[in-house]
C-alpha cells in the first residue's frame, strides 16, 4: 500500500513537471509570415462628426507580408507591407454606381500575450500603418492621397505556423475625393486575418 501511493506520488509529480515544463519551454516561431483576411467596415462624409453607425457599409479583403520575432515567449513585434482593398454596395442605377477604396502600406505592431503555451497562445496585437489610399468612384478622377491608421486587436496562436488575428483599424484622416471638395473618411474597417508563418 504504502508502495502504491509512493507510484501514484511520483507519477503526479512527473506529470506536473513535464506540463511546468513544456509551458515554460513554450516560446513564439521568429519568422518570414503571409496573412490574408476579410474586412468590413464603414465610410462617409463629415468625418467623425457623425456616429460611427452610420454612413455606407465596405467590403474587401486584405494581405499582409512581413516579419515576426519575439523577445521571448510573452513580447514580440511584426514589420509588414499591407494591401486592402475594400467596396461599397451599389449607390446608384448600375454596377458602376459604387465606392472602391484601396490601402496601401507599411505598418508596426506590437505583440503581448496573455497566455502562451507549447501549442497555443493569445494575445493582443496593436500598432500603426502608414499607407496610401486610393478613392474609385464612377467616372472620377482616382484620389491617393496619405493615411495614418490605428490598428488594434487580438491574437490567437495554434501550433507552430498558424495564427488568426482579428481587430480593428480606425484611419485618421480624412480625404478630398473629388472636384466637389468632399471629405470622405473610412469610419473604421473590422478585419479577420489567417496568418502562416514560415
Amino acid at each position: 500500500m504504502s508502495l502504491k501511493r509512493t507510484f501514484k506520488s511520483l507519477t503526479l509529480s512527473s506529470l506536473v513537471a513535464v506540463s511546468a515544463m513544456s509551458v515554460a519551454q513554450a516560446d513564439e516561431k521568429n519568422g518570414f509570415f503571409l496573412g490574408l483576411g476579410y474586412q468590413q467596415g464603414r465610410a462617409g462624409e463629415n468625418a467623425y462628426r457623425v456616429p460611427l453607425t452610420s454612413g455606407m457599409h465596405l467590403y474587401g479583403l486584405g494581405a499582409q507580408i512581413g516579419g515576426v520575432g519575439f523577445v521571448n515567449k510573452w513580447f514580440g513585434g511584426q514589420i509588414y507591407g499591407f494591401f486592402d482593398y475594400q467596396n461599397s454596395p451599389r449607390i446608384g442605377a448600375n454596377s458602376n454606381d459604387k465606392y472602391n477604396v484601396y490601402t496601401y502600406g507599411g505598418a508596426a505592431d506590437m505583440i503581448v500575450n496573455f497566455i502562451a503555451t507549447s501549442p497555443f497562445s493569445m494575445g493582443l496585437v496593436g500598432g500603426i500603418q502608414l499607407a496610401g489610399t486610393t478613392w474609385d468612384y464612377k467616372d472620377w478622377t482616382l484620389h491617393t492621397g496619405f493615411q495614418f491608421l490605428f490598428n488594434v486587436g487580438g491574437r490567437i496562436r495554434i501550433g507552430d505556423h498558424s495564427a488568426i488575428q482579428a481587430g480593428i483599424k480606425f484611419p485618421m484622416i480624412p480625404q478630398n475625393t473629388n472636384h466637389n471638395k468632399n471629405m470622405m473618411t473610412r469610419y473604421y474597417a473590422w478585419y479577420v486575418n489567417y496568418v502562416f508563418t514560415f
